[in-house]
């Protein structure tokens, strides 16, 4: 593949595996990095477990392959870029995640703008969405949104839509998001062009944009992998699986390495 399969720190949180499990996880499955999930700068993003995860880099030649600063409604419940009351602390915690992303040598970051709903305000969505990419400038990092149906960005058009509006941002295109709003992945990675900075892989049914499921339990990825390797996306694509996992469904590390199989299959 022209891109790295990398797993995500998220997948394991309900499993109770903290940075050392998950790392160790990680390379016995052959990944090619991890992708670390951010609620919090101050938390996740600590010196210290910073420090820790450079030497469990190290250690197992894994590195940290991107960060996703997630926003769900339960931290933000006013709403997240559509808030004029939010929106400010929103940019300072991209600013600070994208910090430690080029600390980190990474050239993009991921956000989540989960808390704000589908009924939000485009004006106030775009008005946020400008302070972060003006917070995050300084950096030299970039900003992935991520889409998701139910919320204001809810489809790929409505990330490309934002991104006119807002032309330092790029799309992070998560595959069950995708086939849950009853889009063909393939046919969006040619419609996003060089806007596809970050991709997360999982399944899920159409209207069932949570389920997160293990990659290749309902559907083909080869057109997918086809499709990345044919524009060229040289990035890192991560598995995002935690609703199958929190629902109970299968641990972390099956379903990270049952994605894993299927997607090197498709390959094949």
């Amino acid at each position: 593949m022209t891109w790295r399969l990398c797993d995500a720190d998220w997948n394991h949180w309900p499993d109770g595996l903290d940075d050392a499990a998950v790392w160790a996880a990680a390379a016995r499955a052959g990944f090619e990095g991890v992708e670390v999930g951010v609620y919090r700068a101050a938390d996740e993003l600590a010196p210290e477990r910073v420090d820790e995860r450079r030497r469990l880099a190290r250690d197992h030649a894994l590195p940290v392959a991107m960060l996703l600063l997630s926003l769900p409604a339960s931290r933000w419940p006013t709403g997240a870029l559509s808030s004029p009351a939010a929106a400010s602390r929103v940019a300072a915690e991209a600013r600070a995640t994208a910090e430690v992303a080029a600390d980190l040598g990474l050239a993009t970051i991921g956000v989540w703008p989960g808390a704000d709903a589908a009924s939000a305000r485009w004006d106030d969505v775009v008005e946020g969405a400008e302070l972060v990419a003006d917070a995050v400038a300084p950096t030299g990092v970039r900003v992935a949104m991520e889409y998701k149906p139910g919320t204001a960005l809810g489809t790929a058009g409505a990330a490309l839509y934002l991104c006119d509006a807002v032309p330092a941002l790029g799309v992070l295109l998560d595959t069950g998001h995708a086939f849950a709003a009853g889009e063909d992945p393939a046919e969006v990675v040619g419609r996003l062009g060089d806007r596809l900075w970050h991709v997360h892989l999982g399944d899920a049914a159409p209207g069932a944009a949570d389920d997160d499921l293990p990659v290749g339990r309902l559907h083909d990825f080869g057109p997918l992998i086809a499709a990345l390797d044919a524009a060229g996306y040289d990035g890192a694509a991560s598995l995002d699986l935690y609703g199958a996992v929190s629902a109970g469904l299968v641990t972390g590390v099956e379903a990270a390495v049952e994605s894993r199989s299927h997607l090197l299959a498709s390959r094949a």
